[in-house]
């Protein structure tokens, strides 16, 4: 055997395998750009913005269902929707029933709706409630007390929703009201939801 072919042989089988682990980290290992979401951006869902895309979740505590501190990190490996509403927001009451019938169109483990209430204190229990009602019992009650999310998120108005990737890293908002069971809205969701699974 010529020393040319001693040597080829191994030198042509290292470039494959390395050709062979380039083409499998490329497709397999690379997270999608939430950017490449902008075309699902229509019909309901076309107030979407995606400006503070790829910024990281506040890592801020908030309260729990349970009354526990909670924080975003707490849901990494889903597809998290963050809806801050309250009572006195008519627009918020009125979009509510649709984002639990959006977190009944996924299973939890992939995706979870969580509803913040900006109402006060002392106003909880009826907000719970409320929620309750308007959701049947669908989603948990989450509360902001010290608006330290809020500021933090960035928020310019209510209702606003933010939707964050199982990395931790912003995807896209939508400040205003919105049916989340509309068909533009299912068919970003999906698109959101399978991007991530792979």
């Amino acid at each position: 055997m010529t020393k040319l072919t001693r040597i080829g042989i191994p030198l042509l089988l290292l470039i494959g395998l390395g050709a062979f682990v380039y083409v499998w980290f490329s497709a397999g290992g690379s997270k999608p750009s939430p950017e490449g979401l902008r075309s699902l951006a229509v019909g309901e869902m076309s107030l979407l913005r995606f400006d503070k895309a790829n910024a990281p979740a506040p890592d801020n505590a908030f309260v729990g269902p349970q009354d526990d501190e909670v924080r975003f990190s707490d849901f990494d490996g889903r597809v998290i929707v963050v809806n801050y509403w309250a009572t006195w927001c008519a627009p918020c009451v009125a979009e509510m029933p649709t984002l639990a019938e959006l977190q009944q169109e996924f299973d939890p483990d992939k995706l979870i709706v969580i509803p913040i209430s900006l109402d006060r204190d002392g106003d909880y229990p009826q907000a719970r409630r409320d929620l309750d009602r308007l959701t049947e019992g669908r989603l948990d009650f989450y509360t902001d007390p010290e608006r330290g999310l809020v500021f933090a998120s960035e928020i310019g108005g209510y209702p606003s929703t933010v939707i964050y990737s199982p990395d931790g890293v912003e995807i896209a908002r939508y400040e205003g009201e919105a049916d989340w069971v509309a068909p533009e809205s299912k068919a970003f969701f999906e698109k959101v939801v399978s991007d991530w699974s792979l």
